[in-house]
């Protein structure tokens, strides 16, 4: 592809030159004016396709180490990141077309061999890191390594394969799906599901990641079990107290994405 460009901008700067040359006999100097402004127009947009298209095409997928791990601050920008880390991520996930990107890298030299670093950002600047078996050991190796489960019309073991598979650090207390009588539309099912984030934090950090959590998976859920209606997540968070559920997120359907209905704290996370 970058051959093909170089050989097509060579014709266009030889075109351009001829162009110019047209320019002086009289009689050729109209048609040599349009050639060379042509050309010269190709060239430009060649060169803009090249600066901010194939240049972030062609960049390195990075890895982060702890040490770049601990150099990434909230407030960054992705390019700053990048700049740290040396490349671009492995993988850009949005939440839903009006959400900023989530940013997954693979980790290198960390506490696991699949140690991975998810970056959120909220219009353009980082608002939350967090890491699975870079710097922090996790229990989620042994979801990861457990049996693999059928989920064929089988909306709770969908739920709990979206948690193990996506939400790190998260692990599913409890999990039901009713149906939905309150709509006239049939097989529709309301999810109701408790889960518990085991990697210790500030409380400003929990709450954070707990809400990015709860809108990952009902996106996913959007996406993937369209008979979901509604759904609410109910979350434990042990090291801050082991009893009481400290926040409850209610989504309700509306088309094709899951929308928030609800947010509720317990005073432990305020």
């Amino acid at each position: 592809m970058a051959l093909f460009i170089s050989i097509f901008a060579a014709f266009m700067l030889i075109g351009a030159l001829i162009g110019v040359l047209m320019l002086i006999p009289v009689q050729t100097r109209k048609a040599g004016l349009r050639l060379a402004l042509f050309c010269i127009i190709i060239l430009l947009s060649i060169s803009l396709i090249n600066n901010f298209f194939l240049k972030h095409k062609n960049e390195p997928v990075a890895t982060i180490t702890p040490e770049e791990y601990k150099k990434i601050k909230e407030g960054m920008t992705y390019d700053e990141v990048k700049k740290i880390v040396g490349g671009k991520a492995k993988s850009e996930y949005k939440i839903n077309k009006y959400s900023s990107p989530d940013y997954d890298f693979d980790g290198e030299g960390g506490l696991e061999n699949d140690a991975t670093v998810s970056l959120h950002f909220v219009d353009g600047k980082l608002s939350v890191k967090s890491e699975y078996g870079l710097i922090t050991k996790s229990d989620q190796s042994e979801l990861d390594n457990s049996p693999y489960v059928d989920v064929t019309d089988n909306p709770e073991n969908k739920i709990r394969e979206l948690v193990n598979e996506h939400l790190h650090n998260v692990s599913v207390e409890d999990i039901e799906v009713n149906q939905d009588l309150g709509t006239e539309k049939k097989d529709q099912l309301i999810a109701l599901v408790h889960l518990s984030f085991d990697l210790k934090n500030s409380s400003e950090t929990t709450k954070n990641m707990i809400e990015l959590y709860s809108e990952d998976l009902a996106a996913r859920l959007a996406e993937e079990e369209r008979n979901i209606s509604e759904l609410s997540v109910f979350w434990k968070v042990p090291y801050i107290d082991e009893d009481e559920t400290l926040a409850k997120f209610s989504f309700k359907r509306s088309g094709e994405q899951m929308v928030i209905s609800e947010r509720n704290y317990s005073q432990s996370l305020n």
